[in-house]
């Protein structure tokens, strides 16, 4: 796990591959972290279940959650969570 979804360097060529917006307009630290949470969680699903199509969505278990947060935590304790049906995929 810590190498395929909470290495720094695997998540920033992972987003240097998908042009991560993200990414892109990160400009501080909390910028990075949520950048970082975001393609952590990618990396999951795709590590567990392979592409999803657009309107696939999954759940990132709990225990995996708590796992990247602690690696990029917020400085400001906030989180979005898991929004459902929003139909972007990922």
């Amino acid at each position: 796990m810590g190498l395929v979804i909470t290495d720094p360097l695997t998540l920033h060529i992972q987003q240097t591959y998908r042009n991560d917006v993200f990414a892109h307009q990160a400009v501080d630290v909390e910028d990075t972290n949520r950048s970082f949470r975001h393609a952590a969680y990618r990396q999951y699903v795709l590590w567990i279940h392979g592409r999803l199509q657009r309107d696939d969505r999954r759940t990132v278990p709990a225990c995996c959650v708590k796992v990247v947060r602690a690696k990029f935590p917020s400085l400001t304790g906030n989180y979005t969570g898991f929004i459902p049906g929003r139909g972007v995929g990922w």
